[in-house]
């Protein structure tokens, strides 16, 4: 019966204890707020391309020593996926250039849009040849 009780005060409590805490939760409106989120956003994304770039080098050093190659060997399959990326990313982009031509001007301004979303959450190093932006 105990049991039963508590559990009864403990559900009737925990909506009263949720509404609580979100009106205490409030954000400041101000310009200086949102200036200093977007400098905080843009730190951010700076470290968090480097950090994926640390990674992805890690991961590729610790490949290349799983399957123990050579300096040589090394530098070949760098070569080598380099040169890969780098039609990989030529398709890519006459992909988007055909894609692209079969929409009106308006469907145009958004596939832009979303591909540069793509290109950013993906981390590509690539260059937009319609806006003449270049992503790092």
């Amino acid at each position: 019966m105990r049991i039963k009780m508590t559990a009864f005060v403990l559900s009737a409590l925990l909506p009263l204890t949720a509404s609580a805490v979100t009106e205490q939760i409030q954000e400041p409106q101000g310009q200086a707020f949102v200036q200093g989120q977007q400098k905080m956003q843009k730190k951010s994304d700076k470290h968090g391309e480097q950090w994926h770039l640390k990674k992805m080098q890690e991961r590729q050093a610790q490949w290349f020593d799983r399957l123990e190659l050579t300096p040589e060997q090394r530098q070949s399959f760098k070569e080598e996926m380099q040169a890969h990326r780098a039609t990989q990313a030529q398709a890519r982009a006459k992909h988007h250039n055909k894609l692209r031509s079969m929409l009106n001007d308006k469907q145009r301004v958004q596939f832009d849009q979303d591909i540069r979303k793509m290109q950013k959450h993906m981390h590509y190093k690539t260059s937009n040849k319609f806006t003449g932006e270049t992503k790092r």
